[in-house]
This record gives structure tokens, C-alpha cells and sequence, in this order.
């Protein structure tokens, strides 16, 4: 009877997750089609993310688990790639204009980034 409850709990937290990944993702659409260039860069990887998390959880309710994970790791993968693309243009930015301080909060931000992905992808089983 606990197995049950708690299944029934976490298909509770799933559908909560797919309504707010779903609204997140309408506006963002919205934002995309109502933005130039340079902002839809900026703007496409949360809709990915957007996407995974609602399939993620879909397929958590379903019981796929091996599909579920495919989509948290898709989901990982594109927020530490927009992650790391916004460090790359500070770094560039900072080098580009001669301020400097900037690349002690990118380096900061990148020895976090780094661990949370060694933790997240390499951690020993």
C-alpha cells in the first residue's frame, strides 16, 4: 500500500511539472517568434529544456524510465551548453574590452559548472 501511495504521489509531482514546463513553454514560443535573431539563440535552448522536462516526466508517469532518463540527460546537456556558451561571451566580451574582473566571476562560474557536471554525468555507481 506505501509502493502505491507513493507512485500516486510522484505522478502528482510529475503532472504539476508538465503544466509548468507547459506554460513555460508557450511563452517562450512566444517569445521566440516575437524576438530578432540574436534573442531566438538565447531563447532556444529553455525551450528544449521545456520539452525534455515535460517528456521526462510523461514518460516517468508511463513507467519508462530508461526514456525518461534519455530526456533528464537531454535536458543537462542543453542547459550546461547554454551555460557554457554564456561564459564563452563574457570571457570574449571581457577579453575583447579590456575588463578583466570579469573572468574571476567566469571563472568561478566554471569551477561550479564543472563539478556540477563531473557530479551529475561521472559519479561512480
Amino acid at each position: 500500500m506505501n509502493n502505491k501511495n507513493q507512485k500516486n504521489i510522484q505522478n502528482i509531482i510529475s503532472i504539476r511539472k508538465i503544466y509548468m514546463a507547459l506554460v513555460s513553454l508557450i511563452i517562450l514560443i512566444w517569445a521566440f517568434f516575437k524576438n530578432k535573431f540574436i534573442i531566438k539563440l538565447f531563447i532556444l535552448p529553455f525551450i528544449v529544456c521545456s520539452i525534455a522536462v515535460i517528456l521526462e516526466n510523461i514518460f516517468l508517469i508511463l513507467n519508462k524510465l530508461k526514456l525518461s532518463k534519455i530526456f533528464r540527460n537531454i535536458f543537462y546537456i542543453s542547459f550546461f551548453t547554454y551555460v557554457f556558451s554564456i561564459l564563452t561571451y563574457i570571457t570574449y566580451y571581457s577579453i575583447v574590452n579590456k575588463s578583466y574582473s570579469f573572468l574571476i566571476f567566469v571563472f568561478i562560474f566554471l569551477f561550479f559548472i564543472i563539478n556540477l557536471i563531473k557530479n551529475r554525468f561521472f559519479k561512480k555507481k
